[in-house]
């Protein structure tokens, strides 16, 4: 039997397999192997990947421990228990003043990203538009190409602050009529940050044009200017918005997957099918170490925020004093900045040529991004404290030693 003629044409069909694919992290790997090799006394400054480098609090694993001896705890959860869902709405009244009911607008999911790949399926038929913005996280674009929409993709730069154009925008709605409109606010990689007046327009929109508002919050608690801006936050937005909250990035429980959906009880309801006939829900245990952290882990927050800000500033500093333009994001735990033309006598035009030549040169792994112009994202979760680098000071004059002084440390 031919096996390859079995493969849907979403993944490839008869090709699937066949065609050589070479991905952005897999060319950063390698180039890191490369570096390590010809200079395996130089610690690499890992800036690449977005994930937090700390353990959880304490007080979470110990839930998750007492939590998962206790024989009640086993069964298959489906759509989840409603302490947790009780335990999401409190935390989104009592951090960002929003009142959702607990019973029928909040469903908890087995981490954002499986929700995102979920959500689509509740939505989209084929040949429906859906819009995304770019640069962007694939999960849902990905999915809803699978399902057979035409994918739409809407460009974010630093002269609009990683908001879309709006006339531009609004202009496309009114011709596209999409099934699904996705934000990211705030923003991965950008760190560009919404604002109000934002999300007004944007709910205007979806009850003009009949749309739903997709919008990944994975990073609603890492504001810097000003506070979280929601679409729940705009007169008739529930009606219209299914907003997505993670664990992952805020209490370091990316492996955790636990995470939850917030919006209109009809838009909610149709998630909720979906999930409960896609996945079996996540462990109560792990549930019951979420209620936790949502209610007893504002300090540990806290000091989260302030370790991922203190150290845009620090590396925008770092970066500006070397020549490459930098100022700290708004929201995330990224740096986003503009390739330059040319540094130290090296050309780019692409981003992927500027983040091959700081990894070869100077050990410093960075994520090229050229969808929306030639930039890079520079990640606040390098770890400190372990065998390469004792302390974030370390981390920054090593940093300021390669980029300002080109000299490697």
């Amino acid at each position: 039997m031919n096996v390859q003629k079995l493969f849907a044409e979403r993944i490839g069909g008869e090709q699937f397999g066949k065609v050589k694919q070479t991905f952005k992290f897999t060319l950063i790997n390698n180039a890191k192997m490369e570096f390590i090799a010809a200079h395996p006394d130089v610690k690499v400054i890992d800036m690449g990947v977005g994930e937090p480098e700390e353990v959880t609090d304490p007080g979470v694993i110990e839930t998750l421990f007492t939590q998962a001896q206790r024989k009640e705890n086993r069964i298959y959860p489906c759509n989840g228990i409603v302490e947790f869902q009780e335990a999401a709405a409190r935390y989104l009244q009592r951090d960002f003043a929003l009142s959702l009911d607990p019973t029928t607008e909040v469903m908890h999911c087995v981490g954002t990203k499986t929700a995102l790949a979920q959500i689509p399926l509740a939505f989209v038929n084929p040949g429906d538009r859906v819009v995304a913005t770019v640069p962007g996280y694939p999960v849902l674009p990905c999915v809803a190409r699978w399902l057979g929409a035409q994918m739409i993709n809407v460009p974010l730069y630093s002269r609009h602050n990683f908001l879309p154009d709006m006339g531009e925008f609004e202009s496309m709605i009114k011709k596209e009529r999409p099934k699904l409109v996705l934000l990211n606010y705030p923003n991965n990689p950008t760190g560009g940050v919404a604002t109000k007046e934002f999300f007004a327009r944007m709910v205007g929109l979806a009850h003009e044009y009949s749309f739903v508002i997709v919008q990944d919050a994975a990073y609603a608690d890492f504001v810097y200017e000003g506070g979280f801006v929601s679409p729940l936050h705009i007169d008739g937005g529930k009606d219209v918005t299914l907003e997505l909250y993670s664990l992952s990035k805020s209490y370091n429980m990316q492996g955790f997957r636990l995470g939850f959906v917030a919006g209109g009880a009809p838009l909610v309801k149709a998630f909720a099918l979906v999930k409960d006939n896609t996945d079996n829900g996540q462990f109560i245990a792990i549930q019951k170490a979420g209620i936790h952290a949502l209610d007893n882990c504002q300090g540990f927050l806290a000091a989260n925020k302030a370790k991922y800000g203190r150290r845009l500033e620090r590396v925008a500093e770092i970066l500006n004093k070397a020549g490459i333009k930098a100022r700290p994001s708004a929201g995330t735990f990224y740096l986003y900045i503009d390739v330059p033309e040319s540094y130290r006598g090296v050309s780019f035009e692409t981003a992927q040529a500027m983040a091959d030549m700081l990894i070869s040169r100077y050990g410093l792994i960075t994520v090229p991004w050229d969808e929306a112009g030639r930039c890079l994202r520079l990640s606040m979760t390098f770890e400190v404290g372990n065998k390469d680098f004792a302390s974030e000071d370390e981390v920054f004059q090593a940093l300021e030693s390669r980029l300002v002084h080109d000299r490697l440390a």
